[in-house]
């Protein structure tokens, strides 16, 4: 059974901490052996999960577990309010991601740049959704924004003065 007992406390502590504890008692149920690597970047704390063992639970493979564990650490850890935001990433797999991303946020602003009123992308899933719309709102000329429900949500990109 899961030790629950830190995950209702106050954040009195360093949460960012209790959840890396919190997601190595999760994968040591799953039977993961697995190293944690935490960092607040952006206010946003990131755990990155690394080891042969758990590269079966890579987003490229199939995002589903990741998306599960995602979720109970978000409801467990982050509650609605708490102004707290997190990234689960495995082997860097998601921080490679950005870095391709960075190559598309590129290829649209230019898109933008070049006259091009509106454009929009499609099949990205929420955290490359969130990269490229953070990639692109650095420049304030640009605005973007997501449309859509579930697998049909798209980033919109757009000259901020149109």
């Amino acid at each position: 059974m899961l030790n629950m007992d830190y995950m209702y406390d106050d954040y009195d502590g360093d949460v960012v901490d209790r959840t890396a504890d919190f997601l190595a008692d999760i994968l040591s149920y799953m039977g993961y052996d697995a190293e944690i690597h935490t960092e607040v970047m952006d206010n946003t704390a990131i755990f990155d999960v690394f080891g042969d063992a758990v590269k079966d639970l890579s987003p490229a493979k199939d995002p589903t577990v990741i998306n599960a564990i995602s979720w109970i650490l978000k409801r467990a850890r982050f509650p609605i309010g708490s102004g707290y935001r997190f990234d689960l990433d495995i082997n860097s797999f998601r921080l490679e991601r950005i870095h391709q991303l960075e190559g598309v946020a590129k290829t649209l602003h230019d898109k933008i740049d070049s006259g091009v009123e509106r454009v929009q992308i499609f099949g990205m899933d929420n955290v490359d959704r969130r990269a490229v719309h953070m990639l692109l709102n650095a420049d304030p000329e640009v605005r973007t924004q997501s449309n859509g429900y579930g697998n049909y949500r798209h980033i919109e990109i757009q000259r901020a003065d149109s």
